[in-house]
């Protein structure tokens, strides 16, 4: 079974504090939920506008895999338009 590895960096337009940083991880990650993934904050923890998150997950196929990757990524981009992707790296094993 393919898995993949991601890293997401994001530009968060709208933080002014770590506080504001937070409330609008919590909600990606909320949301982030229905895609049976795993996903941590890897770094830029002390920054308020940069959110750098490492997403796993386990799929029965590659094109599975990449559809799955293409959607977190309309999702991002369509539900929190104040969320700037500026990097995302993937790497899948098999």
């Amino acid at each position: 079974m393919p898995y993949t590895f991601c890293n997401l960096k994001i530009k968060i337009d709208c933080s002014d504090s770590l506080k504001q940083k937070r409330s609008i991880k919590s909600r990606l990650l909320a949301r982030l939920k229905k895609y049976n993934l795993s996903v941590i904050e890897a770094g830029l923890h002390n920054s308020h506008t940069l959110l750098h998150l490492q997403v796993t997950m386990v799929r029965a196929t590659e094109s599975l895999l990449n559809q799955e990757l293409e959607n977190i990524r309309k999702l991002i981009e369509g539900e929190f338009p104040d969320l700037d992707i500026y990097e995302f790296d993937k790497e899948i094993y098999f």
